[in-house]
């Protein structure tokens, strides 16, 4: 398998364009922005500026299609209540029409990108199939506030053909969010369209700066000099991107079982595939001085799980495998407290025995792991505002980064930060193992009622 002759350099960089990793995104090719009487109509513009990526985008959809590429539209538009519709951007569209009408409103294609209108959906010649996926999004990226990113990641996608318009907004920020996601990025010259040519020539220079600061650009000839060399794709032949259970062992471990026991089931891992995630063992909480003794909580049902965490830890430190550890940390300033969070824990950010410091300020002694579980040099720290270890931090991203799908956890308190963080991490599909004896809480009742909720949602624990 070739690979696409771009600029700056072939695309894609590691090799050959393979079909089964690769997507092709068809971006905002709606009537409202490319039709007579839609939006970018209304405003003035040439549509057929706009118009003419369809016959270069309609011969690389159909040899896409042929050998077996994934196929995914996007469509911009608003919730008929407008009530993700952000005012400033609501305002903008009023003015470039004149200062009535805009995103919204009646024109003759219905109201200006609004769901379910005509002027919303996807221009005649250039229909998805009905097996294909179409991502809805309020903003000119494709992948804010929707799932555009757990459809590539679950289907197995790492190199995107980008197709669309315009080139200079929603192509580029969905390029650009893209390749913040390490996603390896073409778009198609002759495929994308803008309302004004200067913009859309710099759009495309933009992204061959710095030998391809977001990937790099192609015609959709030669991309399909290289579509057209590639055998035809049998319906089905696509395998799987996950293990579908009953699972079946993945890869022997050569010094130890790749399967463990547990609950509901048996869990079943490939070394490489795996990291530890160890959540929240920080003084701020395990201390007798600290903020959970503040509260009136017994720590020494939070040590119970430390020696256990640590043979954990040392398992996978002799096999040097991924660890991370978690901090449920603060800004010094607190500007990541959010209010309400602040009103339900006013100890935030204040002193409760000065050899801590601030409770839940980042830098203090009180916000540091344990002395028993203190991180080596080069494991993964991440410092997190909220209770899950997903939100609002660069974890996901991380263990994308070192190939990990599976995750085992330890960790305090079992019911909250433990808890959060699994559901977080089943959403975004990794598989899970909860170490039943290295995980504790303050309160017993609710660790037991923690673990039977996780086996029932056939989350795996093990002791």
């Amino acid at each position: 398998m070739p690979q696409v002759q771009a600029q700056p350099y072939a695309f894609p960089y590691d090799g050959d364009l393979d079909p089964t990793k690769t997507a092709v995104i068809i971006i905002d090719m709606q009537i409202d922005f490319c039709g007579h009487g839609g939006y970018v109509d209304q405003m003035g513009y040439d549509v057929s500026a706009t118009r003419a990526p369809i016959e270069p985008l309609r011969r690389v959809l159909e040899a896409a299609r042929r050998t077996g590429c994934r196929v995914i539209y996007t469509r911009e538009g608003h919730r008929p209540s407008l009530a993700d519709l952000p005012k400033n951007k609501r305002w903008r569209s009023a003015q470039i029409c004149g200062g009535s009408g805009g995103i919204g409103t009646m024109g003759p294609c219905g109201r200006v990108l609004v769901r379910g209108e005509p002027g919303w959906d996807i221009i005649p010649e250039l229909l998805p199939l009905p097996h294909e996926d179409i991502i809805d999004k309020c903003g000119k990226g494709s992948f804010h506030a929707t799932d555009l990113e757990r459809i590539l990641r679950t289907t197995g996608c790492t190199t995107l053909l980008l197709g669309g318009i315009t080139t200079d907004v929603c192509v580029h920020t969905t390029l650009r969010e893209a390749n913040d996601r390490g996603f390896e990025c073409c778009v198609i010259t002759d495929g994308t369209g803008a309302t004004d040519p200067g913009n859309h020539a710099a759009a495309h220079k933009m992204v061959t700066m710095q030998h391809g600061v977001f990937g790099c650009i192609a015609s959709s000839d030669n991309i399909l000099r290289v579509l057209d060399t590639l055998p035809t794709h049998e319906p089905g032949a696509r395998p799987p991107t996950w293990p579908q259970r009953p699972f079946q062992l993945m890869e022997a471990y050569p010094t130890t079982d790749s399967i463990l026991e547990a609950k509901p089931f048996p869990y079943v891992f490939s070394p490489k595939s795996l990291a530890l995630v160890m959540v929240d063992w920080q003084n701020d909480f395990l201390n007798p001085l600290g903020f959970g003794a503040a509260l009136g909580n017994d720590v020494s049902s939070l040590r119970k799980g430390v020696a256990n965490a640590r043979r954990v830890l040392d398992a996978f430190r002799s096999k040097a495998l991924t660890i991370v550890h978690t901090l449920e940390a603060h800004a010094r300033d607190l500007s990541d407290v959010h209010p309400a969070k602040k009103r339900r824990c006013p100890q935030i950010g204040e002193v409760i025995d000065e050899t801590l410091g601030r409770v839940l300020v980042r830098g203090g002694k009180g916000n540091a792991i344990i002395d028993e579980l203190e991180p080596l040099e080069g494991e993964i720290v991440i410092h997190k505002p909220g209770k899950g270890a997903f939100y609002a931090t660069d974890l996901e991203a991380r263990l994308r980064a070192v190939g990990a799908t599976h995750l085992i956890i330890t960790g305090v308190t079992t019911e909250v930060c433990v808890q959060t963080t699994v559901r977080e991490a089943n959403d975004r599909g990794f598989e899970v193992l909860v170490v039943s004896d290295a995980t504790e809480s303050y309160i017993p009742a609710f660790k037991q009622a923690t673990l039977d909720m996780i086996v029932s949602h056939c989350v795996e624990i093990n002791q």
